[in-house]
């Protein structure tokens, strides 16, 4: 089963596992200043411009304009971060696609105009991630891959160019750190995070050993058959004197997994796992004394997740597991009393999803965002009595949720369906925020579409989906219908702005989002509701969905389509043997075999909690396959796979097409190079994309697949199959 993440859906499917880093590049950019003199580097670069964006794709259909619309004027918000005098905020902003689709740095604020701190420079990959501001205000730190090496760089706010932090870490174990200085080439550190300590005395780091030379000569010299079995982990930990950039190695036994301070800088809360396909979690945590390194045992459950002391130390909160039999992503929260060894869960048959991270409040209680139902929403938990507060601001979709080390101002994000994301700033929280003017991520011209909450009964459980109908529709008109299902199944569709689902109204189809039983948000019951049945009650719950909106709504029968990626793919291959009431199926990196799914994805321990080892409960596995009634599809049926997708791999495509083509039913398989499986999920929901062109042609093919089964055509697959349009 696939993972998947967009700014459409929220899903957690198999990132518990570390099965997918594709979506985890969705990563924060942490930094913000206040007015601040401009650095020389802002005033000599120029934006690259690697792809054209006055030109047209040479693959856009006439009288598709929107399709390269998201190409050259759609931007995406990477995360924010406060000032520490909380004036300022600085947002990660990506260029568009055309531009080449890199997130970069911009200094936001009440009353300022946007300004752009740093820019594409040639030969950047990634450009720049998990940026914070130092604690004195000085400086900017951030990730960047720049001259074929990944660091972390100190760019000084009073002008000048970014310092290189260069760690280097010998065959003997001996770790030396310094800023600036020639490029070193051997025995680089790889930085993976790091994070401040809340009084800015201490930096913490992770990062990945460097390539055994060994190794790298065996490599150069193509001499590099390799042992298959689940690669070593070489990420350490270390203390680093932010000033001269000396490196502490802190010694743990197990693998790093995890650090986050405590609220008062007195240590550090390290997780180490070694994360084996074999076992699943196999987490230890441990208390470290950042002046000495000295590490103690915590004892928690090998299980738990975000893990905090309260304030005064008497009292620690952590999340575990559910203790419904729920998918291994579902968490409840517990407070323990550390002289009596109590543990209290506080969020027992909680109605919607807990997650690993939070904020402790002066006041011992929690600062948190909670994904309930299609919304996500700003919260005070009370870590006495569980009860929850909600802040509502107005918009149904918060986000990205950051704060300064005082505690004085707190940013995030926010969203709704007719309004894109919006970054939010606060004096204190819970107060009420104001807006903050950022650059324009979506075409100002496109309409927008407003939603409505619509539910139905199926099997014992009240299913809620999301629907979108084409504005002005006249009395007695019929509107086509495309169903879309999210990834996962531990995924969800929330309240927020799409701009795939603006495409698809624009084409004056209706739009319905189902969350299925399986889905997160709605309680661990919910989520667990379909163990061991996937592609039973689930796809009757979307049938189900189906036969409400006919019911209730002015959809045309005749002209229905589903869509769905990842587990939303698994569903279409479900549907396309079980019903031909669809006119046309899209279905994107699917599972279709559970069998070759298991023995060939990367990482499978997510996987057992729904149906067990395969060889163990062959019926079972082989009943949850979509390829098992293959032979009853007649539904055209178009397939859309990144190559390089380790989740759910090329090969569940190819299953499915030669077993639809040698049963006589239409199918086309469209396969687009260097893509993994977040790659594709991102052109497939019309997000920004560093491939300049993938997006494009998958929404070309699609859209046009769409529209001409709707039009009754005799092949609508034809204009999907042409490569050149």
């Amino acid at each position: 089963m696939g993972q998947q993440g967009s700014a459409t859906i929220i899903l957690n499917h198999k990132t518990s596992t570390g099965r997918v880093a594709a979506l985890s590049a969705w990563v924060c950019l942490l930094l913000a200043g206040a007015a601040i003199a401009m650095p020389a580097a802002e005033q000599t670069a120029a934006p690259a411009a690697p792809h054209s964006a006055t030109n047209s794709s040479p693959a856009v259909l006439a009288g598709f304009p929107m399709n390269d619309e998201i190409r050259i004027k759609v931007r995406e918000l990477r995360g924010l971060a406060v000032s520490p005098d909380g004036k300022s905020i600085l947002a990660g902003i990506t260029d568009a696609t055309a531009e080449g689709g890199l997130p970069h740095l911009w200094l936001l604020g009440p009353g300022m105009k946007p300004r752009q701190l740093t820019f594409t420079r040639p030969g950047d990959r990634g450009g720049e991630t998990s940026a914070q501001f130092s604690p004195d205000g000085k400086s900017v730190l951030f990730l960047a891959s720049r001259d074929d090496a990944r660091s972390l760089f100190r760019l000084p706010l009073a002008g000048g160019e970014p310092e290189r932090l260069q760690i280097t870490k010998s065959q003997k174990g001996e770790v030396a750190g310094a800023w600036g200085g020639a490029l070193k080439k051997d025995n680089l550190v790889v930085p993976g995070g790091y994070a401040f300590s809340p009084d800015g005395k201490y930096l913490a780091l992770w990062g990945e050993d460097p390539e055994d030379p060994a190794i790298k000569a065996r490599k150069e010299r193509k001499d590099d058959g390799y042992n298959h079995e689940e690669p070593e982990q070489h990420t350490f930990l270390y203390m680093v004197d932010f000033t001269t950039g000396a490196m502490r190695p802190v010694k743990l036994d197990g693998k790093f997994a995890s650090a986050s301070w405590s609220y008062d800088s007195t240590d550090m809360i390290v997780k180490t796992d070694p994360r084996s396909d074999l076992t699943g979690p196999d987490g230890s945590f441990w208390r470290v004394n950042p002046d000495t390194l000295a590490a103690t045992r915590l004892d928690l459950p090998k299980t738990a997740g975000g893990v905090a002391y309260l304030p005064g130390r008497k009292r620690m909160v952590f999340t575990n597991r559910c203790i419904e039999d729920a998918p291994l992503d579902c968490n409840e929260l517990y407070v323990q009393d550390l002289a009596t060894g109590q543990v209290k869960n506080l969020t027992p048959d909680f109605d919607g999803d807990i997650p690993a991270s939070f904020t402790v409040l002066p006041t011992g209680d929690l600062a948190l965002i909670i994904p309930t139902h299609i919304r996500t929403r700003l919260a005070t938990l009370s870590t006495t009595t569980g009860a929850v507060t909600w802040h509502d601001f107005g918009l149904p979709v918060a986000g990205s949720l950051v704060f300064n080390e005082k505690l004085s101002a707190w940013a995030f994000s926010g969203t709704g369906p007719t309004d894109p994301s919006t970054v939010f700033l606060a004096s204190k929280w819970g107060a009420k925020p104001v807006a903050i003017e950022a650059p324009a991520l979506m075409p100002s011209t496109w309409a927008k579409v407003p939603s409505k909450l619509v539910d139905w009964q199926n099997d014992g459980l009240t299913i809620e989906g999301i629907l979108y109908m084409p504005p002005n529709i006249a009395p007695g008109t019929k509107v086509p219908l495309v169903m879309n299902i999210h990834g996962g199944p531990s995924g969800r569709f929330q309240d927020d702005y799409s701009a795939a689902i603006q495409m698809l109204v624009a084409e004056g189809w209706a739009v319905m989002q189902p969350n299925i039983r399986g889905s997160t948000g709605y309680g661990a019951k919910f989520q667990g509701a379909n163990k061991n049945d996937l592609g039973g009650a689930d796809f009757r719950d979307v049938m189900g969905g189906v036969d409400m909106l006919l019911k209730n709504y002015s959809i045309d029968e005749s002209k229905m389509a589903l869509i769905g990626y990842s587990y939303g793919g698994e569903m279409a291959g479900f549907v396309v043997g079980k019903t031909n009431r669809f006119k046309a199926i899209v279905s994107g990196a699917p599972v279709t075999n559970q069998f070759s799914e298991y023995g060939t994805e990367r990482g499978t321990f997510y996987d057992r909690w729904y149906y067990g080892r395969p060889w163990d409960h062959f019926a079972d596995v082989w009943r949850q396959s979509p390829i098992s009634t293959v032979m009853h599809a007649k539904t055209p049926f178009l397939l859309l796979q990144g190559a390089e997708d380790v989740t759910d791999p090329l090969g569940q495509s190819l299953e499915m097409w030669r077993a639809l083509s040698q049963y006589g039913a239409p199918v086309a398989l469209i396969v687009y190079p260097r893509e993994g499986h977040g790659e594709t999920l991102g052109n497939f929901h019309s997000l920004v994309s560093q491939e300049p062109w993938h997006g494009v042609d998958l929404r070309r093919r699609m859209f046009g697949f769409l529209r001409a089964a709707f039009a009754g055509e005799s092949d609508p697959l034809a204009i999907a199959r042409k490569d050149v349009p």
